[in-house]
C-alpha cells in the first residue's frame, strides 16, 4: 500500500526539524568551547593567576606573580636560545630569569 502523502510531509518535517536541532547543537558546542578557552587566556598553568607581559632583550615573558612561573609563547623560547647562543652558554636566559626573579631567587633549584 502506497505511503499517504500526510505520512510524507511528517517525515520530512521531522528530519528537516531534527537537522535544525542538530545545527543548533554544534552552534551551541562551538560557542561553550569558545567560551572555555578565553576563560583560560592569560593563565598560568601551574596555579591559574594571573599572568604579567615583561619584556627582556625583546623577548615578551608571561610570568606569574603567584608561583614565579615563566612562560614563552610560539617562537619566543627559540628566539632566547639564539640570542643565548650569541652570548655564550647561559647569558641571556640567566639574564632573564635575573631580570624577573632577581638574582638571589634565580639561582634556587627548580620545584
Amino acid at each position: 500500500m502506497p505511503d499517504k502523502p500526510s505520512r510524507n510531509e511528517e517525515e520530512y518535517f521531522a528530519r528537516a526539524e531534527a537537522g535544525r536541532v542538530k545545527a543548533m547543537r554544534e552552534q551551541a558546542d562551538a560557542e561553550a568551547r569558545r567560551i572555555e578557552r578565553r576563560s583560560h587566556r592569560m593563565k598560568c598553568p601551574r596555579c591559574g593567576a594571573d599572568l604579567q607581559v615583561e619584556e627582556h632583550w625583546g623577548i615578551e615573558v608571561d610570568r606569574c606573580p603567584e608561583c614565579d612561573g615563566l612562560w614563552f609563547d610560539a617562537g619566543e623560547a627559540q628566539r632566547l636560545v639564539e640570542l643565548n647562543e650569541r652570548q655564550g652558554v647561559g647569558g641571556i636566559f640567566r639574564s632573564v630569569v635575573e631580570a624577573v626573579r632577581g638574582p638571589s631567587r634565580a639561582s634556587k633549584p627548580a620545584k
